[in-house]
């Protein structure tokens, strides 16, 4: 689905970020305690919350630097979202990783899934919560989202970037949230086949689901709010995101 637009539409409404200064907190999960970098709205009015989740090589790794992400959060809480940054990989996920251990991700999605619900819940009951929580996931974390959100009603919708379906053996989804998914006509990590695969089977079990691709553009552009298919993914992110968590 090519898309095609003027670049004064791309860039309208990012304003540079405000310096929301982010809070290093630890949440519990039936696992393990997660870390968390926690970019709070400003405010004192109930707002809706988002989960960020990276992707296969953390924060830092090949989709970019930590600090692309932490804009595109202080971006979300600007815009009266409060923002986590999940640390969801363990030590030994983190060692995995850099040892190139065979099929980590597969193995971990189920354990993944399931502290992701943890920390849905953890958030919704902060004093602020208006007791609505979407999931941003990049790469990897577009993985795990498609994963998570089907297991969890808690989960009010999920905004996936080059992304697709579980792998996980035996898995089969049932049911989505509302979904938004991203993704580059180039990409050569995640080939765009299992972002549409994944459209068609939110489609196919009555998700509302919504798939915006870009020509040319490969992998990791998201959080790269300078470009033109990250800024316009992310106003559609932020108009997403006001029609299912706020209702506008």
């Amino acid at each position: 689905m090519p898309l095609m637009v003027s670049a004064a539409l791309l860039f309208a409404g990012l304003a540079p970020a405000a310096e929301i200064t982010p809070r290093e907190m630890t949440l519990p999960a039936s696992e393990r305690p997660v870390k968390v970098e926690f970019f709070a709205a400003p405010g004192t009015a109930k707002r809706s919350s988002v989960l960020m989740l990276h992707g296969g090589q953390g924060w830092g790794g090949a989709e970019g630097r930590a600090d692309d992400f932490r804009h595109y959060a202080r971006e979300l809480a600007n815009h009266g979202f409060d923002a986590y940054m999940v640390y969801y990989y363990s030590d030994q996920d983190v060692a995995d990783r850099k040892a190139n251990a065979p099929g980590v991700s597969i193995r971990r999605f189920p354990a993944w899934a399931k502290l992701v619900s943890d920390l849905t819940a953890d958030v919704k009951r902060m004093a602020t919560s208006n007791g609505k929580v979407a999931l941003v996931g990049f790469s990897n974390g577009g993985n795990l989202s498609a994963h998570a959100t089907p297991l969890d009603p808690n989960i009010d919708a999920a905004v996936i970037y080059y992304g697709g379906v579980s792998r996980v053996p035996g898995y089969v989804a049932k049911r989505f949230p509302p979904l938004l998914i991203f993704h580059g006509e180039a990409d050569t990590r995640e080939p765009i086949e299992r972002g549409i695969k994944l459209f068609e089977t939110a489609k196919a079990v009555g998700g509302a689901v919504e798939f915006h691709s870009y020509p040319g553009i490969n992998h990791g552009f998201g959080q790269q709010l300078g470009t033109s298919a990250a800024a316009d993914a992310f106003q559609r992110t932020l108009t997403f995101l006001d029609k299912y968590l706020r209702g506008a």
